[in-house]
């Protein structure tokens, strides 16, 4: 795995941004407060960003969806919540109106996500379908010439803020072939959504999502009218992606925790007070950094066959597992290095561990990205 100039020229652009719009205070003040980052979503319009994964027809960079993963890790060394924001909208703003939409939806939407001037969100995760994702229940029904959706949604990140929230409804009984993916206008009568109170990623709006007969015209099913019932395949069609930005939100999020554990060694750990003791710490440190360093080998060398087409299910389900796992045991020993000063609010090393747990869950838990490799393995 060797980073391109281009990796590398993004990955300086994240960090510079990183240095000058967030500081450790602010980083902890958002989490304190559990406060959306506005500003900072304003701010990172500054960079050019936004538009990595936008064809430069409609004034973006021209890149493939996983050329976004260094600036998804450097932000994730900041401020995870930001990551976890920004990483939403292009993911179900830019990748899935480009991989999925119709010709006018690509027209009229991507050029304003390419200036970061609309906010999307994805609903698919309702009170009985997570993991098991073709159990969706939320119904979309024909009516007035267009659908009204009907139903709940849960744990949708930026819902109660997003523009445009692209919801997978039922619109036939087939399990995996009546599914419908529609893109809602949040202003729509009968869309409301209710922020919850969670233990991770603080100021992200993860929200419960209620639909009562939101009326959405035909022509927003995402794909066009021709795209009825291709939810399904259309959802697939983003796993890839979503896999490797969660695997460098993980990555992100390890290297702050270790960069915080090492930091604390130093200071606290003399090897001439404290020889036995402080080695026991140099080796749990070094485990960790090494662990990391083939997570990260793991990631962006799946990345490299997605770019290149590859038939690559089992590497980008290995990547999202080992990653996000690898960072949640990396934030954890990090913690426990700390003693009791682990448990206070005073060090981020109990921050970066809310945070990573979320992602051993979203976007497919660990037991179901083992259920997928197991399958890629004949077993």
């Amino acid at each position: 795995m060797a980073s391109t100039p281009q990796q590398e020229h993004l990955r300086g652009l994240a960090r510079d941004f990183v240095k000058r719009h967030i500081p450790l205070s602010l980083a902890r003040e958002i989490d304190r407060e559990d406060r959306y980052p506005y500003e900072l979503l304003e701010a990172f319009g500054a960079t050019g960003l936004w538009g990595v994964n936008i064809p430069e027809t409609y004034g973006g960079m021209g890149l493939f969806s996983v050329d976004a993963m260094p600036i998804y890790e450097e932000l994730s060394r900041g401020m995870p919540t930001l990551a976890w924001v920004i990483g939403n909208i292009m993911l179900y703003g830019n990748d899935i109106i480009n991989s999925n939409g119709s010709q006018e939806q690509k027209e009229r939407f991507l050029p304003l996500l390419a200036q970061g001037k609309l906010h999307f969100s994805f609903a698919l995760t309702e009170p009985n379908a997570g993991s098991d994702a073709a159990n969706v229940a939320c119904k979309a029904v024909p009516a007035d010439g267009g659908y009204r959706i009907t139903g709940e949604k849960m744990f949708i990140t930026g819902a109660g803020v997003s523009d445009w929230v692209v919801t997978l409804t039922r619109t036939a009984p087939s399990r995996h072939g009546g599914l419908t993916s529609f893109l809602v206008d949040t202003r729509s009568p009968g869309y409301s959504a209710k922020p919850l109170h969670k233990l991770g990623y603080h100021g992200s709006n993860t929200c419960a999502v209620h639909y009562d007969q939101v009326l959405v015209p035909a022509e927003l099913i995402l794909g066009g009218e021709s795209a009825l019932n291709q939810g399904w395949q259309q959802m697939v069609n983003l796993l890839n992606s979503e896999r490797l930005a969660l695997s460098a939100c993980a990555l992100g999020i390890g290297q702050a925790a270790l960069e915080a554990t090492i930091a604390y060694a130093r200071e606290h750990y003399q090897p001439a007070a404290q020889r036995d003791q402080y080695q026991a710490v140099r080796h749990t440190i070094v485990e960790m950094a090494t662990e990391l360093e083939a997570a990260r080998r793991l990631a962006y060398h799946a990345a490299d066959l997605v770019r290149a087409g590859a038939d690559c299910l089992r590497e980008t389900s290995m990547s999202k597992l080992y990653c996000t796992e690898t960072a949640k045991g990396i934030a954890l020993r990090g913690l426990e290095l700390l003693g009791a000063a682990g448990g206070t609010f005073e060090f981020d090393l109990q921050r970066y561990l809310r945070d990573v747990l979320v992602l051993t869950i979203g976007g497919g838990t660990s037991q179901i990205q083992k259920n997928i490799i197991a399958k890629t393995l004949g077993l």
